[in-house]
């Protein structure tokens, strides 16, 4: 029995760029209490671990003192709550991803040349809130799915701009491209699906094709980790999704010969290295 790696795994550039600003900005504030606005990735470990270190997480502004740190989403934070924390005088720690502000910018372009916005995301994922929140859902519709398109009507002008949660799947993104190309006079189009993103599906599914068994590590709440286990359960390939390797159980490897390991860009590498020894432990033995 052989285990094998995805070739791009763990945390992205976005990720890890916000892990570290927080961790920076612990170390430099040593006599306050910090805050942290919900989630900064979607891992639950990586939460558990700003929590030990004294970290107050919180789920509105108004639960947070006024003049205090607070640090705030990798996905981002709503437009009215930079305005509430300006009120209570409260300063933030700006860790969302640039591909995300970028997505926010090709919105804001689309909006001021009146196009027809549509959205390929998840409505309840605070990156689409976030983004949602700025242009104030002027013209703009969110699709969840290729699915749900038939559901929608546009725009008479015919003008649609197409973008992207920068989580979702490729291939699904391009199926929605093709349709609504059926239904505009003008489409203009922007992947802001992020490359590490891509990156990550594209391996994942190449490994799946090759292993008996895939494993993916990552928080059960991270929208691009629960994507790559879809990716793979499509491919056919037996998948179990998992937060830690506490979850492993012994009989998911009977009859394997090649198991397969992948991770989300919100998953430290420490992780899956403990979800590889745990495996490797059970099949030698």
């Amino acid at each position: 029995m052989e285990v094998f790696k995805a070739d791009h795994i763990g945390f992205c550039f976005g990720v890890k760029r916000a892990v570290n600003r927080a961790n920076q900005v612990l170390s430099e504030i040593l006599n306050d209490d910090i805050y942290m606005l919900g989630e900064i990735i979607h891992n639950p470990q990586v939460i558990g671990s700003f929590k030990d270190k004294g970290v107050h997480i919180v789920q509105e502004i108004s639960q947070v003192p006024f003049h205090k740190h607070l640090i705030t989403r990798a996905h981002g934070i709503l437009n009215s709550e930079i305005q509430l924390a300006k009120q209570r005088h409260i300063k933030l720690i700006d860790t969302t991803c640039p591909y995300v502000k970028k997505l926010h910018q090709i919105a804001d372009l689309l909006r001021k040349e009146d196009y027809q916005i549509i959205l390929f995301g998840d409505l309840n994922h605070p990156e689409i809130k976030s983004l949602l929140s700025y242009i104030n859902n002027v013209n703009t519709k969110v699709i969840q799915s290729f699915d749900e398109i038939k559901y929608h009507s546009f725009t008479d002008t015919g003008k649609i701009g197409l973008i992207s949660q920068t989580t979702k799947d490729i291939n699904q993104y391009k199926q929605v491209v093709t349709k609504l190309f059926e239904n505009a006079d003008e489409l203009r189009i922007f992947n802001t699906i992020c490359r590490a993103t891509r990156l990550r599906q594209e391996s994942t599914r190449k490994l799946a094709q090759n292993v008996d068994l895939m494993i993916v590590v990552g928080g059960l709440n991270s929208a691009n980790t629960t994507q790559l286990a879809h990716l793979s359960k499509q491919i056919g390939v037996k998948t179990y999704h998992i937060e830690t390797e506490k979850e492993i159980e012994n009989e998911w490897f009977e009859g394997k010969q090649k198991i397969g390991i992948t991770s989300g860009a919100s998953t430290p590498d420490y992780i899956t290295e403990n979800v590889i020894r745990r495996i490797k432990m059970i099949i030698t033995n």
